[in-house]
């Protein structure tokens, strides 16, 4: 969210959690005797099997946080959970979002409404402008990526950064996700490496042949629950993958987001049906694909139309 509503994890573990995690935002632990109540029981009723807690924790909290501090609403389903509040916070008090981002977290505070408070009849604020597509790594940026993979100073680095390309350009697999990765989340099936996914959108992802081989022998290992990438590590934190890019010191644009971007323009052009790429990379809505549609060449993006042909 916005600077001003820093998250915390509060899990501690040492092991991959299998369950996720509950994020308070700083800002709202002084006043945590007086909100956790009603925010906890939002999150209960909204939440579906507890796999999405994270992300209606961190949308809830700092949304009813304003409502009660900046705007002296009393904590009442049908005072606070109303869709002109929600547009108002989102359109005030997260500068630092961006649209995509203001897109998700405003999605999720609509769909607490709807739950929470179905009678509300208050009006929407005006749309949210579309934000820009994030452009997928072309073949030379691929190549530049390898070599840099390649070329981190300890066996450690490279096998961290070989992991990270293979998750991201290999599994489509967000930040997050690929933090959250644990060794018994991979496996083999017919000579093919799969990843399988716990979060907040689980599913079980194949991984293309040429980024296989990162993850081959951690699939052949014993099933331990120790991290995929950078195994040291005693918890998970959003900053985890940038601090790794950060120590590596390159001028190329290395982002997860990109690996995504470039792996589902890759399924789209190879012929993936969309509905088969949602189940695979755990999107929702067609919607979600329209901007990696706007990447896949002509041909490729006809072929979608009719399938899978092999």
């Amino acid at each position: 969210m916005d600077e001003s509503f820093v998250s915390r994890d509060l899990n501690t573990s040492a092991n991959p959690p299998r369950e996720s995690s509950a994020y308070l935002p700083i800002m709202a632990l002084p006043y945590w005797d007086d909100l956790g109540p009603f925010i906890t029981g939002a999150v209960s009723t909204v939440s579906e099997s507890g796999r999405d807690l994270p992300g209606l924790y961190s949308a809830i909290t700092p949304f009813v946080l304003w409502c009660w501090q900046s705007r002296g609403i009393d904590l009442r389903d049908d005072r606070i959970f109303r869709r002109n509040l929600a547009d108002q916070f989102i359109h005030l008090a997260t500068p630092s979002l961006s649209s995509a981002s203001k897109a998700t977290h405003r999605g999720a505070l609509w769909r607490a409404i709807a739950i929470l408070n179905p009678q509300d009849t208050s009006v929407s604020g005006a749309t949210l402008p579309r934000s820009a597509p994030t452009i997928p790594y072309n073949n030379a940026e691929i190549a530049e990526l390898r070599s840099w993979s390649a070329a981190q100073a300890t066996e450690s680095r490279r096998r961290d950064a070989g992991v990270l390309l293979a998750l991201g350009l290999g599994a489509g697999l967000a930040t997050r996700e690929i933090l959250e990765v644990a060794v018994s989340d991979i496996s083999i099936r017919s000579q093919e490496i799969f990843v399988s996914v716990w979060s907040s959108r689980p599913r079980t992802v194949p991984v293309f042949p040429e980024w296989a081989t990162s993850l081959q022998s951690l699939a052949e290992a014993a099933r331990s629950r120790s991290w995929v990438f950078a195994p040291g590590r005693k918890s998970v934190s959003s900053d985890q993958v940038a601090e790794f890019l950060s120590r590596a010191r390159s001028d190329l644009d290395i982002r997860a987001v990109r690996m995504r971007a470039t792996w589902l323009r890759r399924h789209l052009s190879d012929g993936m049906s969309p509905i088969e790429l949602m189940q695979i990379s755990g999107i929702r809505t067609l919607a979600g694909l329209q901007n990696s549609l706007d990447f896949v060449p002509r041909s490729g993006r006809n072929s979608t139309k009719r399938g899978r042909t092999n």
